[in-house]
Protein backbone atom coordinates (compact mmCIF):
# COMPACT_ATOMS: atom_id res chain seq x y z
CA UNK A 1 0.00 0.00 0.00
CA UNK A 2 1.18 3.38 -0.81
CA UNK A 3 2.29 6.13 1.86
CA UNK A 4 -0.07 9.57 1.91
CA UNK A 5 3.35 11.15 0.66
CA UNK A 6 3.28 9.13 -2.57
CA UNK A 7 -0.73 9.38 -3.34
CA UNK A 8 -0.65 13.27 -2.16
CA UNK A 9 2.54 13.66 -4.95
CA UNK A 10 0.74 11.76 -7.42
CA UNK A 11 -2.30 13.50 -7.03
CA UNK A 12 -0.69 16.55 -7.41
CA UNK A 13 0.82 15.59 -10.84
CA UNK A 14 -2.38 15.08 -11.91
CA UNK A 15 -3.77 18.18 -10.80
CA UNK A 16 -0.93 20.15 -12.31
CA UNK A 17 -0.68 18.13 -15.44
CA UNK A 18 -4.36 16.99 -16.62
CA UNK A 19 -6.66 18.76 -14.08
CA UNK A 20 -7.47 15.83 -12.47
CA UNK A 21 -9.26 15.84 -9.40
CA UNK A 22 -8.94 12.52 -6.87
CA UNK A 23 -10.70 12.94 -4.10
CA UNK A 24 -9.60 12.08 -0.84
CA UNK A 25 -11.84 9.38 -0.48
CA UNK A 26 -11.27 7.78 -3.64
CA UNK A 27 -7.43 7.24 -3.16
CA UNK A 28 -7.46 3.40 -3.40
CA UNK A 29 -8.11 4.64 -7.64
CA UNK A 30 -4.35 5.24 -7.13
CA UNK A 31 -2.91 2.18 -6.23
CA UNK A 32 -5.12 0.54 -9.00
CA UNK A 33 -4.45 2.46 -11.99
CA UNK A 34 -0.86 2.33 -10.94
CA UNK A 35 -0.42 -1.24 -10.50
CA UNK A 36 -0.79 -2.65 -14.11
CA UNK A 37 2.03 -0.35 -15.05
CA UNK A 38 4.40 -1.14 -12.95
CA UNK A 39 3.84 -4.14 -14.09
CA UNK A 40 4.03 -3.91 -17.65
CA UNK A 41 7.02 -1.33 -17.05
CA UNK A 42 9.09 -4.00 -15.16
CA UNK A 43 9.08 -2.67 -11.62
CA UNK A 44 8.62 -5.19 -8.72
CA UNK A 45 6.63 -3.03 -6.56
CA UNK A 46 3.97 0.18 -6.78
CA UNK A 47 6.64 1.63 -4.43
CA UNK A 48 9.66 1.32 -6.97
CA UNK A 49 7.59 2.78 -9.62
CA UNK A 50 7.24 5.78 -7.44
CA UNK A 51 10.91 6.06 -7.06
CA UNK A 52 11.59 5.93 -10.47
CA UNK A 53 8.70 8.59 -11.10
CA UNK A 54 10.88 10.62 -8.11
CA UNK A 55 13.91 10.79 -10.96
CA UNK A 56 12.38 11.43 -13.66
CA UNK A 57 9.76 14.71 -13.51
CA UNK A 58 9.46 14.91 -17.38
CA UNK A 59 9.46 11.87 -18.56
CA UNK A 60 7.14 9.69 -20.87
CA UNK A 61 6.79 7.31 -17.69
CA UNK A 62 5.04 10.26 -15.70
CA UNK A 63 2.73 11.10 -18.74
CA UNK A 64 1.16 7.27 -18.70
CA UNK A 65 0.79 7.76 -14.99
CA UNK A 66 -1.32 10.65 -15.33
CA UNK A 67 -3.23 9.55 -18.21
CA UNK A 68 -4.43 6.51 -16.38
CA UNK A 69 -6.24 8.34 -13.63
CA UNK A 70 -8.35 10.06 -16.04
CA UNK A 71 -11.47 8.86 -16.34
CA UNK A 72 -12.11 7.31 -19.70
CA UNK A 73 -15.25 5.03 -19.41
CA UNK A 74 -17.68 5.70 -22.15
CA UNK A 75 -20.31 3.76 -23.88
CA UNK A 76 -21.89 4.27 -27.21
CA UNK A 77 -24.98 6.80 -27.44
CA UNK A 78 -24.59 7.11 -23.61
CA UNK A 79 -26.85 9.96 -22.30
CA UNK A 80 -28.93 9.91 -25.98
CA UNK A 81 -31.23 13.04 -25.37
CA UNK A 82 -28.61 15.72 -26.72
CA UNK A 83 -27.09 13.31 -29.53
CA UNK A 84 -31.43 13.46 -30.54
CA UNK A 85 -30.97 16.96 -30.11
CA UNK A 86 -27.90 17.86 -32.26
CA UNK A 87 -29.46 15.77 -34.88
CA UNK A 88 -33.03 17.30 -34.83
CA UNK A 89 -32.53 20.56 -33.89
CA UNK A 90 -29.06 21.95 -33.95
CA UNK A 91 -27.66 20.22 -37.36
CA UNK A 92 -30.38 21.89 -39.40
CA UNK A 93 -29.52 25.06 -37.67
CA UNK A 94 -25.71 24.95 -38.62
CA UNK A 95 -27.06 23.68 -42.42
CA UNK A 96 -28.74 26.91 -42.81
CA UNK A 97 -25.98 29.05 -41.35
CA UNK A 98 -23.00 27.41 -43.21
CA UNK A 99 -24.99 26.99 -46.49
CA UNK A 100 -22.94 24.34 -47.68
CA UNK A 101 -20.03 26.80 -47.99
CA UNK A 102 -17.80 25.16 -44.92
CA UNK A 103 -17.71 21.80 -43.13
CA UNK A 104 -19.65 21.35 -40.26
CA UNK A 105 -17.30 20.76 -37.23
CA UNK A 106 -17.52 18.32 -34.83
CA UNK A 107 -15.16 18.27 -31.67
CA UNK A 108 -15.94 15.41 -29.37
CA UNK A 109 -13.54 16.75 -26.45
CA UNK A 110 -11.97 14.00 -23.73
CA UNK A 111 -13.53 11.36 -26.13
CA UNK A 112 -11.48 8.52 -24.34
CA UNK A 113 -11.74 5.08 -26.60
CA UNK A 114 -13.72 7.25 -29.15
CA UNK A 115 -17.68 5.65 -28.30
CA UNK A 116 -19.38 9.17 -28.70
CA UNK A 117 -17.69 10.48 -31.42
CA UNK A 118 -18.60 7.11 -33.40
CA UNK A 119 -21.73 6.98 -32.26
CA UNK A 120 -22.05 10.52 -33.67
CA UNK A 121 -20.53 9.25 -36.82
CA UNK A 122 -23.42 6.61 -36.96
CA UNK A 123 -25.78 9.23 -36.90
CA UNK A 124 -24.92 11.05 -39.66
CA UNK A 125 -24.43 7.89 -41.45
CA UNK A 126 -28.03 6.81 -40.65
CA UNK A 127 -29.11 10.22 -41.97
CA UNK A 128 -26.44 10.74 -44.64
CA UNK A 129 -29.38 10.98 -47.92
CA UNK A 130 -30.89 14.37 -45.94
CA UNK A 131 -27.38 15.38 -45.16
CA UNK A 132 -26.27 15.51 -49.23
CA UNK A 133 -23.85 17.91 -50.08
CA UNK A 134 -23.08 19.19 -46.52
CA UNK A 135 -19.78 18.42 -46.04
CA UNK A 136 -19.31 17.13 -41.80
CA UNK A 137 -15.79 16.21 -39.81
CA UNK A 138 -15.95 15.26 -36.47
CA UNK A 139 -12.80 15.37 -34.46
CA UNK A 140 -12.40 13.56 -31.25
CA UNK A 141 -9.21 14.10 -28.83
CA UNK A 142 -8.41 13.16 -25.59
CA UNK A 143 -4.96 13.15 -23.11
CA UNK A 144 -4.80 9.59 -23.10
CA UNK A 145 -2.69 8.42 -26.02
CA UNK A 146 -3.76 4.58 -25.47
CA UNK A 147 -7.11 5.87 -25.55
CA UNK A 148 -6.68 7.55 -28.86
CA UNK A 149 -4.74 4.45 -30.18
CA UNK A 150 -7.84 2.46 -29.62
CA UNK A 151 -10.47 5.08 -30.27
CA UNK A 152 -8.66 4.67 -34.30
CA UNK A 153 -9.08 0.92 -34.87
CA UNK A 154 -12.60 1.38 -34.34
CA UNK A 155 -12.65 -2.13 -32.75
CA UNK A 156 -14.29 -3.10 -29.85
CA UNK A 157 -15.36 -6.12 -27.57
CA UNK A 158 -18.66 -7.68 -27.05
CA UNK A 159 -18.83 -6.40 -23.70
CA UNK A 160 -18.24 -2.72 -25.04
CA UNK A 161 -20.38 -2.87 -28.19
CA UNK A 162 -23.28 -4.88 -25.88
CA UNK A 163 -23.07 -1.30 -24.22
CA UNK A 164 -25.44 1.34 -25.70
CA UNK A 165 -25.60 0.01 -29.26
CA UNK A 166 -29.10 -2.01 -30.57
CA UNK A 167 -28.64 -5.33 -32.49
CA UNK A 168 -30.02 -3.32 -35.27
CA UNK A 169 -27.02 -0.54 -35.26
CA UNK A 170 -24.58 -3.51 -34.66
CA UNK A 171 -25.54 -5.20 -37.46
CA UNK A 172 -25.60 -2.23 -39.79
CA UNK A 173 -22.58 -0.35 -38.63
CA UNK A 174 -19.87 -3.19 -37.45
CA UNK A 175 -18.25 -6.36 -38.91
CA UNK A 176 -17.22 -9.25 -36.92
CA UNK A 177 -13.35 -9.93 -36.75
CA UNK A 178 -12.30 -12.74 -34.91
CA UNK A 179 -13.40 -11.89 -31.37
CA UNK A 180 -13.94 -8.13 -31.93
CA UNK A 181 -16.62 -6.00 -33.69
CA UNK A 182 -14.75 -3.58 -36.47
CA UNK A 183 -16.70 -0.36 -37.15
CA UNK A 184 -17.43 -0.29 -41.26
CA UNK A 185 -15.60 2.53 -43.22
CA UNK A 186 -19.06 4.24 -44.21
CA UNK A 187 -18.56 4.91 -40.52
CA UNK A 188 -15.11 5.29 -40.24
CA UNK A 189 -15.26 8.45 -42.89
CA UNK A 190 -16.43 10.69 -40.44
CA UNK A 191 -14.45 10.91 -37.97
CA UNK A 192 -10.03 11.29 -37.24
CA UNK A 193 -9.06 11.22 -33.64
CA UNK A 194 -6.07 13.38 -32.03
CA UNK A 195 -4.04 13.46 -29.15
CA UNK A 196 -5.08 16.55 -26.62
CA UNK A 197 -4.44 18.26 -23.41
CA UNK A 198 -7.68 20.36 -22.53
CA UNK A 199 -5.98 22.90 -20.25
CA UNK A 200 -3.72 23.40 -23.25
CA UNK A 201 -4.32 25.59 -26.06
CA UNK A 202 -5.58 23.91 -29.39
CA UNK A 203 -5.27 26.19 -32.20
CA UNK A 204 -4.17 23.35 -34.54
CA UNK A 205 -7.49 22.00 -34.11
CA UNK A 206 -8.98 24.71 -36.06
CA UNK A 207 -12.47 26.42 -35.17
CA UNK A 208 -15.54 24.25 -34.45
CA UNK A 209 -19.48 24.56 -34.99
CA UNK A 210 -20.64 21.96 -32.10
CA UNK A 211 -18.04 20.84 -29.18
CA UNK A 212 -19.03 17.82 -27.47
CA UNK A 213 -17.43 17.59 -23.71
CA UNK A 214 -19.81 15.52 -21.84
CA UNK A 215 -18.91 13.73 -18.50
CA UNK A 216 -15.38 15.43 -18.42
CA UNK A 217 -15.62 18.33 -16.25
CA UNK A 218 -17.30 16.68 -13.97
CA UNK A 219 -13.26 15.06 -13.09
CA UNK A 220 -11.52 17.79 -12.81
CA UNK A 221 -10.39 20.64 -10.15
CA UNK A 222 -12.90 23.83 -10.43
CA UNK A 223 -9.88 25.72 -11.40
CA UNK A 224 -9.21 23.15 -13.92
CA UNK A 225 -13.10 23.49 -15.04
CA UNK A 226 -12.98 26.82 -15.46
CA UNK A 227 -9.61 27.23 -17.59
CA UNK A 228 -11.16 24.20 -20.03
CA UNK A 229 -14.15 26.11 -20.56
CA UNK A 230 -12.02 29.23 -21.26
CA UNK A 231 -10.02 26.98 -23.69
CA UNK A 232 -12.83 25.42 -25.51
CA UNK A 233 -14.99 28.87 -25.81
CA UNK A 234 -10.90 30.04 -28.05
CA UNK A 235 -12.23 26.82 -30.41
CA UNK A 236 -15.72 28.18 -30.45
CA UNK A 237 -16.87 29.38 -33.88
CA UNK A 238 -19.27 32.44 -32.88
CA UNK A 239 -22.72 30.91 -33.39
CA UNK A 240 -21.25 27.23 -31.94
CA UNK A 241 -22.81 25.09 -29.42
CA UNK A 242 -21.17 23.23 -26.24
CA UNK A 243 -22.51 20.19 -25.41
CA UNK A 244 -21.79 19.13 -21.22
CA UNK A 245 -22.93 16.00 -19.46
CA UNK A 246 -25.54 15.30 -17.07
CA UNK A 247 -24.76 17.30 -13.72
CA UNK A 248 -22.00 19.40 -15.34
CA UNK A 249 -22.13 22.93 -15.60
CA UNK A 250 -21.11 26.39 -17.30
CA UNK A 251 -20.47 27.56 -14.00
CA UNK A 252 -17.04 29.67 -13.48
CA UNK A 253 -17.11 30.42 -17.50
CA UNK A 254 -18.17 34.32 -16.88
CA UNK A 255 -20.06 35.43 -19.91
CA UNK A 256 -18.86 33.16 -22.17
CA UNK A 257 -22.02 30.78 -22.90
CA UNK A 258 -25.43 31.13 -22.24
CA UNK A 259 -28.04 28.65 -22.12
CA UNK A 260 -30.33 27.49 -24.65
CA UNK A 261 -34.05 26.85 -23.24
CA UNK A 262 -35.40 23.28 -23.80
CA UNK A 263 -31.84 22.02 -24.09
CA UNK A 264 -30.69 20.06 -21.24
CA UNK A 265 -26.94 20.48 -21.21
CA UNK A 266 -26.26 22.47 -24.72
CA UNK A 267 -25.25 26.30 -24.48
CA UNK A 268 -24.76 28.07 -27.00
CA UNK A 269 -21.18 31.27 -27.28
CA UNK A 270 -21.83 34.56 -26.51
CA UNK A 271 -20.63 37.12 -28.50
CA UNK A 272 -18.04 38.93 -27.65
CA UNK A 273 -17.75 42.40 -26.93
CA UNK A 274 -16.78 43.36 -30.75
CA UNK A 275 -19.47 41.83 -31.83
CA UNK A 276 -21.76 43.22 -29.44
CA UNK A 277 -21.07 46.68 -30.48
CA UNK A 278 -21.04 46.00 -33.99
CA UNK A 279 -24.06 44.59 -33.94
Amino acid sequence: MLDNGAIKSISAEARRRAGIAIPKGQTYLVEARLAPIARSEGYESQEDLINALAQVPEDRLWRRVVESLADHETWFFRDPAPLDHFMSDILPVLARIKARKAPIRIWSAGCGTGQEAWSLAMLLEEHKDRLAGIDIEIVGTDICSRAIDRAQTGAYSQFEVQRGLSIHRLIEHFKPSGNQWVLKDSVKRWVRFERGNLLKPQENLGEFDIIFCRNVLSGMTPDARKHTLAQLATRLAPAGYLVLGPGETIAGAGDLYRSLTGARGVYARTMDRQSKQAA
